[in-house]
């Protein structure tokens, strides 16, 4: 009886070992019939990535082509353009789709913390628009203008100024300003403490939102996903929290930032 047992034991192991043997098989033996596709400048869109019109197999993270432009949808309908994806380092920069270089009057439309991002956001910097009802006399203060001018919505009225601050803390936002926007930048600042109009104006800022951030996408195989985030209040933290399956926070008592982890499933 121990002697039959046992030998059942080992067939059902033999069994489990062979249909995981096929299966890493099939896996790889589909992948090798995936052909690189390619979408305006990105030529070659291969695994982990595919198109929406390759087979499912073929990668792990979807892109679609519209308009001759590689694009990748986040949370919410959020669009970003993939300006470049380098599989040697497993690198690959976005950008959001609002943004058009060499034409500063153009502003994103979405923030990083809505995007669902399948990777880890290193040696970047955080990049805030805001809009105050009054003028703010402050260097770290970059005022818009000339480039926007008036009102830059229908929802708000000509009083209203925009401000663009590099790697500010949550204690610089003045209490009449209201975070519109914020992204990442993959710039390299020079270790200055902290960005001021003296350095730089508007139009260099807007060319660095328009190059992009750069995300380092490792082993995309596993579904489980974590990436990290910064909010500047609690009203953004509550604010997006239905995007997320848990969480595990931090907060900075000098910078008043509330820092931590996201993990989806995605």
């Amino acid at each position: 009886m121990v002697y039959a047992l046992a030998s059942m034991n080992i067939c059902r192991v033999l069994l489990l070992i062979l249909a995981l043997f096929v299966a890493m098989t099939c896996s790889v033996e589909s992948r090798r019939q995936c052909v690189p596709s390619s979408c305006g400048d990105i030529r070659n869109i291969s695994y982990p990535f595919r198109l929406e019109s390759d087979p499912k197999g073929c990668g792990n993270v979807e892109l679609a082509c519209e308009d001759n432009r590689t694009v990748r949808y986040g949370y919410a309908a959020d669009r970003y353009y993939v300006q470049s994806i380098d599989y040697s380092n497993h690198q690959i920069r976005f950008v959001d789709n609002g943004l058009q270089r060499d034409n500063c009057s153009s502003l994103p439309r979405y923030s990083v913390f809505g995007y669902g991002s399948n990777g880890t956001a290193n040696n970047v910097s955080t990049l805030v628009i805001v809009n105050c009802s009054e003028l703010v006399d402050s260097p770290f203060y970059i005022a818009t203008g000339p480039c926007v001018k008036g009102p830059y919505s229908s929802n708000t009225s000509s009083n209203w100024n925009l401000y663009a601050l590099v790697n500010p803390k949550a204690s610089y936002i003045r209490d009449f300003c209201t975070i519109q926007y914020w992204t990442w930048v993959s710039y390299n600042f020079g270790g200055e403490e902290q960005i001021n109009s003296s350095s730089y104006n508007y139009e260099r800022i807007h060319n660095i939102m328009a190059d992009g951030f750069v995300l380092e996408y490792g082993d995309l195989v596993s579904r489980w996903k974590t990436t990290s985030f910064c909010y500047f209040d609690l009203y953004y933290r509550l604010h997006f929290n239905r995007y997320f399956l848990s969480r595990r926070l931090a907060i900075s008592g000098l910078g008043r930032q509330v820092c931590g982890y996201t993990y989806y499933w995605g």
